[in-house]
């Protein structure tokens, strides 16, 4: 019989956030920098829902690495050299951290979403099987799923993580969950559009 703590430890999910990117021109600038306060709110919000236990950032920007020196967060920086391919180097992040379960969120993920929200959200990978969650299947801008290592080699081949859950639950066969279309679910920060949205939003 499962000891008093062994749900506690099935359920926590290690944070893979990936976070890069951006031009420079002010606009781009101001989308990139909107994209790192989400980040950082973000990692803080599930901490304080205590759904992860540990959160791992990759970024291809030193500077704003330091800033995150406050909070208990690894941070993985990107290869100087060579192109960015976004399968290869989440499967990279899974294999040297040894994660088993994993929440992967891009930079501007999801900043309408509450802990309350994410504790909910991420109750099917509390399952001794497979499972995946996502904000929208069609298009996920994160995608929580377990077993991770075990799926590494399937997510090297993905070039963007717009098809990541659905290759998760079509070619993976992975039993995966979508969350019911909402702002929380599904606003994410890419355009300045969603800038001036997300400054009008009470709980921005």
């Amino acid at each position: 019989m499962p000891g008093p703590h062994t749900f506690r430890e099935m359920s926590k999910i290690t944070l893979l956030l990936l976070v890069g990117g951006g031009g420079n021109s002010p606009v781009e600038q101001a989308i990139t920098q909107a994209r790192q306060a989400a980040a950082s709110d973000l990692v803080e919000t599930l901490l304080d829902a205590g759904v992860i236990d540990r959160a791992i950032v990759a970024t291809d920007d030193p500077s704003w690495a330091d800033e995150l020196a406050g909070l208990p967060v690894e941070i993985d920086p990107d290869p100087a050299e060579g192109p960015f391919h976004f399968g290869q180097r989440l499967s990279g992040l899974i294999h040297r951290y040894g994660v088993k379960r994993a929440l992967y969120a891009g930079g501007g993920s999801a900043p309408l979403m509450s802990g309350a929200a994410w504790r909910e959200a991420l109750k099917p990978l509390d399952s001794a099987g497979p499972a995946a969650v996502t904000n929208n299947l069609h298009s996920s801008d994160w995608v929580a799923f377990t077993p991770a290592l075990g799926l590494a080699p399937l997510l090297a081949n993905e070039e963007r993580d717009n098809g990541l859950a659905w290759m998760l639950d079509h070619k993976a066969q992975i039993p995966t969950t979508s969350l019911p279309p909402s702002a929380a679910s599904r606003f994410d920060l890419d355009t300045p559009a969603d800038l001036l949205i997300a400054r009008a939003h009470p709980l921005v």
